[in-house]
């Protein structure tokens, strides 16, 4: 039967934490398993996708037939040479 033991990594070793520590006179093999957080980047893109997911939601853009029409309108874009207004 396997045992897990929890530990903390500092540089290259680990210290035992928690009162389960193996009691052995030869060091045991040991599986690490790295638990990354969550970075505040990560968060942020959740956040950003949890607030375009609502805003699709409300049909805030589905109202305009032509969106190039609605967009030029919107920025009141001036004529380019050599292109159709």
């Amino acid at each position: 039967m396997l045992r897990t033991y929890e530990g903390i990594l500092e540089g290259d070793r680990v210290r035992w934490a928690g009162d389960d520590v193996p009691a052995t006179d030869r060091s045991p093999r040991v599986h690490i398993t790295v638990l990354e957080e969550e970075t505040e980047k990560e968060k942020r893109g959740q956040q950003m996708a949890d607030a375009l997911s609502k805003l699709a939601e409300s049909g805030a853009f589905g109202g305009s037939e032509d969106p190039s029409a609605w967009q030029r309108d919107i920025r009141r874009d001036r004529p380019l040479p050599g292109r159709d207004n």
